[in-house]
């Protein structure tokens, strides 16, 4: 008998071991069409499940266009991804809400997150980070650049966390409202003259939203206007790469120029060619870097000798509190400027040609802003914006720029339609529970918000492009309330720039539309993947007179 006690009490004690309490959030209660999550749903009734192996997730051999798939923004807090969406859903209609690579070729093993709840789950786990990738050119420069501080993890975090808190204010975004407004205005005026014959936009456009990109990030990070829209509309500067900048430019064409070649030649990225440090890519990289920098301080400096201790401009608010950075400012003002400009610049593209194919919203814009304006010249205050769409009322302090709720939810529909990237990547630092399976330390978890926000079950008409689902009066069944809150991430859950890249874009789409209505004359362009996602040239846009 007690041979047989004993054994009872061996045996418990091994499944003890082996099954643990699954305390992942509420998975059990959600629906899907998985097959991994179809067998998780059938025990999650029971107190204690045992868990899976994490090499029992279904997925393929790492693919070879995997094998470097980062887009490199160090302390920002965010990787994103830049493998093509149609990729992911391959993967996702394959093996189901669940992938996992295996190594293969890759150093470490990649997990695909294809589902909100278990995305929300990985971000409040507390046992995943923002992986650290010292293979890259951006890395290797900012290593070897002496006189920089860089700072410590923890503190990079604590840092991040305070300036997306600090963005998600409606008193502190109030402050870039009328200069903002006043960018927009001087792109528009800028896109009316380089018009050509039969009001073609030239094969400038893209360089004057990228001029348009730096000028507005800039405005919020230094507070001052940076002379990006200020060179010649009938002179604009050679973009070719060239190992040199051309010393007859300003700082801000030089800015200009060095922003454009980081972006066309992917040097964010890390690929076969930017990982061979003997490559002409790399080098290339390193110098662009390093122009890069230099630029940044030039613009760092002007901003903080405007400051004084008693009379800060309000754009200034977002320097004033990263001030005792000190020198540590300087390579976080880089990166600033390295993760929003490329991103903003092909949205905004993205969301003039989501406005000219849909010519019955933009019409609705166009309305509005008419509107709005009117109506702040009689005396009205502009309308209330909805909390989701995070618009700021008037200043009592100055006149307000058009505050069109319309206009910020084709933004937002754009965003979702179109995002930047396929998702952001974490690295698991511990393990932890997803759907029944034990997600070891060490795996790069993909969340790929870029398929969820085109999901038909959490949007409706999730392929269309519906700016009326982010407004109060849109029709219930397709309202983006009904959809989960990370359905939609294009920037990640951490971005601190995510809210007020929607105030950037509305600006822009105002001014836009209140003087003219775009067109788009020739084939549907192809989405192509170039660090981000953009819509592939050439671009034909046609820009007529609103009037």
């Amino acid at each position: 008998m007690k041979m047989a006690k004993s054994t009872v009490v061996i045996r418990q004690s091994l499944l003890q071991r082996q099954c643990r309490r699954h305390i992942a959030g509420s998975s059990s209660s959600r629906t899907s069409t998985s097959p991994q999550r179809r067998n998780a749903a059938a025990t999650a009734s029971a107190t204690a499940t045992c868990l899976k192996p994490f090499n029992e997730i279904p997925g393929p051999m790492a693919l070879p266009m995997l094998r470097h798939s980062a887009y490199i923004l160090p302390k920002i807090g965010n990787f994103h991804h830049t493998v093509g969406l149609d990729v992911l859903e391959n993967l996702r209609k394959k093996y189901g809400d669940l992938v996992r690579l295996s190594k293969a070729t890759r150093t470490r093993p990649v997990l695909y997150v294809f589902h909100p709840e278990m995305m929300r789950e990985v971000y409040e786990s507390g046992q995943t980070e923002p992986p650290h990738f010292d293979r890259s050119p951006l890395c290797h420069h900012r290593k070897g650049v002496g006189s920089l501080c860089p700072m410590h993890n923890d503190e990079t975090k604590a840092v991040w966390s305070g300036i997306r808190l600090l963005l998600q204010e409606e008193a502190i975004l109030k402050n870039y409202d009328a200069a903002f407004d006043d960018i927009a205005t001087d792109v528009t005026r800028r896109l009316g003259e380089l018009r050509c014959k039969e009001n073609v936009l030239n094969a400038e456009l893209e360089t004057e939203i990228y001029r348009w990109a730096l000028e507005t990030v800039g405005m919020m990070l230094f507070g001052i206007r940076l002379g990006c829209l200020d060179v010649r509309t009938d002179s604009g500067p050679d973009l070719s790469p060239t190992e040199e900048p051309v010393e007859s430019l300003s700082p801000a064409e030089r800015l200009v120029r060095c922003s454009r070649q980081i972006s066309e030649g992917a040097f964010l990225v890390r690929s076969e060619e930017t990982l061979k440090t003997d490559s002409q890519t790399f080098n290339n990289a390193l110098k662009s870097f390093d122009r890069h920098l230099s630029l940044t301080e030039h613009f760092l400096i002007k901003a903080i000798h405007t400051m004084t201790s008693c009379n800060t401009r309000p754009e200034q608010v977002l320097l004033d509190k990263l001030r005792p950075l000190e020198r540590r400012l300087l390579p976080l003002a880089s990166d600033m400027l390295l993760a929003a400009v490329d991103p903003l610049a092909q949205t905004a593209l993205t969301m003039f040609y989501q406005l000219s194919i849909h010519a019955a919203h933009q019409q609705r814009a166009h309305d509005e802003v008419l509107w709005c304006s009117a109506s702040r010249a009689a005396g009205a205050a502009p309308p209330a914006a909805p909390a989701r769409l995070s618009v700021p009322a008037a200043s009592p302090a100055s006149p307000a720029p058009p505050a069109p709720r319309y206009v910020s939810a084709c933004a937002r529909e754009t965003l979702r339609l179109q995002p930047p990237t396929g998702g952001v990547v974490r690295r698991s630092v511990d393990s932890l529970v997803l759907d029944g399976f034990e997600i070891p330390a060490g795996v790069d978890i993909v969340l790929a918000h870029g398929l969820t926000s085109k999901e038909e079950k959490q949007w409706g008409r999730a392929k269309a492009f519906v700016p009326e689902r982010w407004c109060d009066d849109g029709w219930q069944p397709l309202k983006a309330s009904r959809a989960h809150h990370l359905a939609s991430m294009p920037f990640g859950e951490k971005c601190p720039g995510t809210g007020i890249s929607i105030k950037m874009l509305t600006s822009l789409a105002a001014r836009i539309t209140e003087r003219y209505r775009i067109e788009w004359h020739g084939p549907a362009p192809a989405l192509t993947l170039h660090g981000v996602n953009k819509i592939q040239r050439p671009y034909y846009f046609v820009l007529q007179n609103a009037s």
